[in-house]
């Protein structure tokens, strides 16, 4: 009878708490999925990529905010110096 009581206020919390979690959810996987298109839509070899996916998905909401403030511009740089050298 105790676990149930637990689980019913366990739900109880956790109905409580939607309002507020749920809009930064919300935005979390908003924000990734923004990151991994744009990164996705770069012209850069598979292995760069594969290293910026990880920190997206995994590290949280500080993934793909480190990715738009240190790693788009970065990448930007290195396809327009490739593209300038030429094939």
């Amino acid at each position: 009878m105790n676990e149930l009581r637990g689980w019913e206020w366990s739900f109880d919390l956790f109905v409580e708490l939607l309002p507020i979690v749920g809009p930064i959810f919300l935005i979390q996987l908003v924000i990734m999925i923004v990151a991994l298109v744009s990164l996705l839509r770069k012209d850069l070899p598979m292995g760069q990529k594969i290293a910026w996916v990880f920190p997206i998905v995994f590290v949280q909401l500080l993934g793909p905010i480190l990715y738009f403030a240190i790693g788009s511009s970065a990448l930007d740089r290195k396809i327009a110096e490739r593209e300038e050298k030429g094939p």
